[in-house]
């Protein structure tokens, strides 16, 4: 595997026992870190991330989770450009105007096209739309 996109659903499902689809995401998620697999995604799903962990956990447990997104080497964290941005706007956006697709699922799917990653933690249907696998 060449590596996976953290969406913040999936990731979130993950991290966090009381969701429902929490087991088999945590499973997927604990897998890839100890086989190593390169986790990617970006800095809009971070906030994304860091918004939903202050809600549920508070703001001690989601700067704990910004430091050590940071200090782990095996997730890589891209950061969104105008350039990017645009590109997700363009192809994607445009393309599922008629669906109800936001700038970070956008901006996630651009990168996983450019950096030619099939598979998302996401239990986000429009990553199926859009082309890519769910795990779960």
């Amino acid at each position: 595997m060449s590596g996976v996109f953290l969406d913040t659903s999936g990731w979130f499902a993950a991290l966090s026992p009381k969701e429902a689809k929490h087991a088999p995401s945590f499973e997927a998620y604990r897998e890839w870190i100890e086989d190593g697999v390169p986790l990617v995604t970006t800095n809009l799903v971070v906030a994304e991330m860091q918004t939903l962990l202050t809600r549920f956990r508070g703001g001690a447990e989601s700067v704990r989770f910004l430091d050590s997104l940071y200090q782990d080497p095996t997730h890589t964290v891209v950061f969104v450009d105008r350039t990017l941005e645009r590109a997700a706007v363009d192809r994607w956006l445009r393309r599922f105007r008629d669906k109800r697709l936001s700038l970070a699922d956008a901006v996630s799917f651009e990168v996983m096209r450019l950096r030619k990653l099939r598979y998302a933690l996401a239990l986000d249907e429009h990553f199926a739309m859009a082309g890519f696998e769910r795990v779960p």
